[in-house]
């Protein structure tokens, strides 16, 4: 059996054929009523790691503190250049109302076709965004089972610190995790959940094999009628009369391959460096009909401005007084907002989201609707016809 520091190359798995389980003491009647939990390996006598003292423990995953951040930019901002964009007219936004009816089944189609568009006003949504892509790491112990192969422990030199171990994200702006083995820091051990024998005794059937049956409760008869209707006692045909029938848990070897070690008695453990690349976004919108602003949000629309750089400047010399003041409040809140993390690009857009307000009026209605975003995307609150008009009742 391997222990801590050393390695097998060649571990024997636990055989199910085996010799079965001590017969420990048990209840003869019901089963058990589930698995027993297991706590964590013992931190008791792992190697020290130097660069790692405040490791977290297994289950743990400590942070690690980032490289001081960069200095701040100097200098004057680039130049920030802006566009404009367009909006529609009547038939479009009859055209987007139609089709937006015929989406939603239970709608009417005929305020659609037969409302009188009266006036159109089209308007420009602003919607700005500020991302912040940030890098943190965390270290603690993991274990895995241990299936033989070479160790990379201690014995093979110091642990690269954590901050130094190369990994980048596998794309910008995007938040996933990567989960990397800290080299020189595994280690063989004994499985703690099965005292390396590989397996447990079953907890259902208490590694008999075998529990009582269900269908008769264990007396092996069963109460039925002849064809007479007169009560009469026939064999279990469940168990064959034998009151116990093979326990589906274990399949009735009595025994449950151990799920830490696989049945492989060992397990590896070593320092798991958990690098979580996370993209912080704020946004703020200027929509000045009354639709929900929020709707904004979800919807494509025309770039107006985009800069990409490790730390952005705000937005200072756009024509809209609002945009300009919340940029600077959203890129200051960002600086500093994040002292457990690594600071790694910024990307800040300026986007122009077509809204037009169409008034209407059909027989004696009087409302409107909007249509939003290059997808031309409806909201109509107020649509005349919503309940069941388009269902046809069989």
């Amino acid at each position: 059996m391997a222990m801590p520091g050393s390695f097998d190359q060649n571990p024997q798995r636990w055989n199910p054929g085996g010799p079965p389980p001590n017969q420990e003491s048990g209840p003869m009647g019901n089963p058990g009523t589930g698995p027993p939990q297991r706590g964590p390996p013992s931190m008791q006598g792992m190697p020290s790691i130097s660069g790692y003292e405040q490791v977290g423990g297994f289950g743990q995953m400590n942070f690690m503190p980032p490289p001081p951040p960069p200095p701040p930019p100097q200098g004057k901002p680039p130049p920030m250049e802006f566009t404009n964009l367009a909006n529609l007219n009547e038939e479009d936004c009859r055209n987007a109302m139609i089709q937006f009816v015929s989406e939603n089944c239970c709608y009417g189609s005929a305020p659609a076709k037969e409302m009188n568009i009266t006036n159109v006003i089209g308007l420009t949504a602003l919607h700005y965004t500020l991302e912040t892509f940030c890098e943190s790491r965390k270290t603690g112990y993991v274990h895995e089972p241990y299936r033989g192969g070479p160790i990379d422990g201690p014995q093979n030199g110091p642990a690269p610190p954590p901050w130094q171990m190369h990994c980048v994200a596998d794309s910008m702006f995007n938040t996933h995790v990567k989960k990397l083995e800290v080299p020189h820091t595994a280690t063989v051990m004994p499985c703690h959940a099965c005292d390396a024998r590989g397996y447990h005794r079953c907890w259902r059937c208490h590694g008999r094999g075998n529990t009582r049956c269900d269908n008769c409760n264990g007396s092996g008869q069963r109460h039925t009628h002849d064809p007479h209707g007169n009560p009469v006692m026939e064999r279990c045909f469940h168990c064959h009369g034998d009151g116990r029938e093979r326990c589906h848990t274990c399949g009735g070897d009595g025994r449950i391959t151990c799920d830490e070690c696989d049945g492989y008695r060992n397990i590896k453990s070593f320092i798991q460096l958990t690098v979580s690349f996370t993209n912080h976004k704020a946004d703020h919108i200027i929509e000045r009909s009354d639709m929900p602003d929020e709707l904004v949000r979800n919807v494509s629309g025309d770039l107006i401005f985009e800069q990409v750089l490790p730390q952005v400047w705000p937005i200072t010399a756009y024509p809209v007084p609002e945009i300009n003041a919340n940029s600077v409040r959203i890129v200051n809140q960002h600086k500093g907002a994040y002292p457990n993390e690594r600071q790694l690009q910024q990307r800040q857009q300026l986007r122009a989201v077509p809204v037009t307000e169409a008034h209407y009026d059909w027989n004696e209605t009087k409302t409107r609707f909007w249509v939003y975003g290059l997808e031309k995307r409806v909201e109509a609150p107020d649509y005349p016809q919503q309940c069941c008009w388009g269902c046809e009742i069989l």
